[in-house]
């Protein structure tokens, strides 16, 4: 070895990209530099070449996770750069290291656009630029390689099994030219008495023999493991795996087309929905688990094959509003992971409509802070919809953002006046009239037309809360409904005087009943009933179910009493009875039994010594009885099989058949009131800090604008 090799390489210094042109760089897969040391990978070699968009020949994208460690800030594995001056290095996180290895040596790709490379990444415009293409990039690539990872023996059984059963065609043919009857297919299945004609009998047919060969042997760990990947809980593959023609899934020495991936989960829900309706048994409530835990893993593949359906099919993209909500909104689900939170916003805009208004109005700028940049997408989306604010949470991630911007960093739920993402269930503020409007000056502030309503009297402490510990879907925790039920009777209770005088014919037992079922969840309930089945009908059975519910919270918050009760200190403090043991006898007279009766003192003592031990076994014996009963209706609760149809005679039984202070304001536009709190009062202006949603009884499909008392006014939000 010459001293010529041993010489350390110089850093591979990129060549600027001019922001004129529609240019990047594209990387190209030399074969690697030998190890030194016998059976491992050598260094890896590549070529750095620039391209155009319009004019480059065919390559590759690369999707993977940079999965970059805790406390890792800049990359350290070295691979080597060939240029016409020499080799040079440059380093790379070890998780792209590991992809380039693999595709390398299985010849997968020639040249290939990965974004850890082709771009300068310490170049923040640069780095702009290019994010601004990345929608062009990938739309004019051949396709795009999905890097998973290594592979295990359950996701290599995986892709092995899945393999097989693509092979036989009977996916690809119902998810392709008979997928319009599928859904009667599928019910078919479930239920072979079904009519179906000649079409529809075959899939039927096809599909059970699928079942009774391959579903047994589906490997259900193979596939949690390979949806447990961390590509697919991340934002910026959404678009690298959507926008290009075609995707190839690589784990390994193993690859499967994105059709593949997407006829194993259809697969897996024929496979299992027929497995629980030929269920004849009590099965534990892990197996339970896991096979609906699946479901909740398959999100990510679902989000895939949604984006390229409206890319490559349907051709209705969604507006970057939208696609804002949809991919930063996890309400209670894993949050979608993103390595820069300015990511939640640019790595969307790919997937966004080619004239949305929305996106051309967004400024792609790495350079910028993220409260800087919040505040500007927050402006441009309160332009579309006031109902924006509703996402201004808490706690906050984000330290430092004006109150009405919404932290897209936090995890983030669904506004409590919406049963999904675009579908709210009132209109308080009516048709939007004059948009928000951006003030200048040191502070992003914003000014909105509204209605004051009020301001906030007292405030509650009860909350609704689901089961800590459930079977497997969430449940309603009875308990705290029953007090936050309670709560809510009393709040109804004073505000029946309210009421009655905007309506003298209402009686006070039926407004009271009224409001306080509305108030329970927002009025989402006395909505959905009373809608589909009519105002009476609806009442009642909204009130049976309320009624049911507090019934079994009041039954287990008795029951946590006596169980408490039944503690051996408890009792001591509360029985109010003194063993005759415990008053014992003057010193006096003790002497002379003693001394006149020894025989009879000892019988005296030894009853005493025998009523305490009984007394005290009692005591334990009733304490841990009690104690036990409750440890024991827990783990049966958690434990026990569940069997997943119920006889007639046990659905017979039940009775079934088959702050103080902040103000209330209503926005135009707005769906629903939201609380402000004043934090200035000048002269000229009053700022206010956003709170949140409120629900305001009478006040939720516009009725604020019939008062002529009312009138509107700006207010500033800070």
């Amino acid at each position: 070895m010459s001293l010529f090799e041993l010489k350390p390489l110089e850093p591979y210094e990129y060549s600027p990209l001019s922001p004129a042109k529609r240019a990047f760089r594209l990387v190209q897969l030399l074969p690697p530099k030998p190890s030194i040391i016998p059976g491992t990978f050598g260094t890896i070699r590549i070529r750095v070449l620039e391209a155009d968009i319009d004019t480059s020949a065919r390559y590759d994208a690369l999707s993977y996770s940079w999965n970059v460690p805790a406390g890792q800030g800049e990359p350290n594995r070295q691979v080597i750069v060939e240029t016409d001056s020499g080799s040079r290095k440059l380093f790379i996180f070890p998780a792209l290291e590991n992809a380039l290895f693999h595709l390398g040596t299985q010849n997968m790709t020639d040249r290939i656009f990965i974004d850890q490379i082709s771009i300068n990444q310490k170049d923040k415009n640069e780095k702009s630029h290019q994010v601004s293409l990345m929608q062009d990039i990938y739309m004019n690539s051949a396709r795009t390689l999905v890097w998973l990872g290594p592979s295990t023996r359950a996701s290599d059984r995986y892709f092995d099994v899945v393999r097989q059963i693509c092979s036989e065609g009977v996916l690809s043919r119902v998810m392709g030219p008979r997928v319009s009857q599928f859904m009667h297919v599928f019910d078919a299945v479930m239920d072979p008495t079904m009519p179906v004609n000649e079409e529809q009998r075959e899939d039927r047919d096809d599909l059970l023999d699928l079942i009774a060969r391959y579903g047994d042997r589906f490997p259900l760990s193979g596939f949690a493991d390979v949806l447990d990947r961390n590509w697919f809980n991340r934002l910026w593959v959404i678009q690298e795996a959507c926008l290009a023609p075609s995707v190839i899934f690589v784990c390994g020495k193993k690859s499967l087309c994105f059709d593949c991936f997407r006829a194993s989960s259809l697969f897996y829900s024929i496979y299992n929905t027929h497995w629980v309706r030929n269920l004849d048994k009590a099965v534990p409530q892990r197996v339970l688990r896991e096979r609906d835990a699946l479901f909740g893993k398959m999100g990510g593949l679902n989000r895939i094959f949604q984006e390229r359906k409206a890319i490559h099919q349907t051709m209705k993209r969604r507006g970057l509003h939208d696609l804002i909500l949809k991919y930063n909104v996890n309400h209670h689900l894993m949050k979608i992971g993103a390595t820069l939170e300015q990511d939640r916003i640019f790595g969307l805009l790919g997937l966004a409509a080619i004239d949305d208004a929305v996106k051309r109005k967004v400024r792609v700028d790495y350079d910028a802070q993220v409260v800087q940049m919040y505040s500007e997408i927050a402006e441009i989306l309160l332009q579309e919809s006031v109902d924006i604010l509703l996402f201004n949470q808490h706690p906050r991630k984000t330290q430092g953002l004006p109150s009405w911007v919404p932290d897209w960093a936090m995890d983030l739920s669904i506004p409590i006046r919406y049963v999904a993402l675009g579908e709210p269930t009132s209109n308080a503020g009516g048709p939007m009239g004059e948009a928000p409007i951006r003030l200048e000056g040191s502070q992003p502030r914003i000014a909105i037309k509204g209605i004051l309503v009020g301001e906030i009297q007292e405030v509650g402490q009860r909350l609704q809360q689901a089961q800590p510990n459930t079977k497997v879907h969430e449940e309603i925790d009875y308990r705290s409904a029953k007090l936050f039920f309670d709560e809510a009777s009393r709040f109804a209770r004073r505000a029946v005087g309210t009421a009655r005088r905007r309506d003298f014919s209402l009686s006070a037992a039926d407004v009271e009943l009224g409001m306080q079922l509305r108030l329970c969840d927002s009025g989402l309930s006395y909505r959905h009933f009373t809608e589909r089945l009519g105002a009476v009908a609806g009442i009642e059975r909204l009130q049976a179910l309320h009624s049911a519910c507090h019934s079994l919270g009041e039954r287990l918050i008795r029951s946590d009493e006596t169980i408490a009760s039944y503690h051996i200190t408890r009792i001591y403090r509360t029985i109010g009875i003194v063993p005759w043991y415990w008053q014992p006898m003057s010193e006096m007279e003790s002497l002379r039994t003693w001394a006149l009766n020894p025989v009879l003192a000892g019988h005296i003592a030894g009853r005493a010594l025998r009523d305490f031990v009984v007394d005290m076994t009692g005591l334990c014996i009733a304490s841990a009885r009690a104690w036990y009963a409750s440890k024991v209706l827990v783990y049966r609760r958690r434990f026990q099989r569940i069997k997943l149809r119920p006889d007639p005679g046990s659905v017979e039984k039940l009775g079934l058949s088959a702050d103080a202070g902040d103000r209330i304001v209503i926005f135009r536009g707005g769906t629903t009131p939201h609380i402000l709190r004043l934090q200035y009062g000048g002269i000229h202006e009053m700022k206010y800090e956003y709170l949140g949603e409120a629900y305001c009884d009478g006040f939720m499909d516009g009725e604020i604008f019939q008062h002529e008392a009312k009138r509107e006014e700006t207010f500033v939000l800070v």
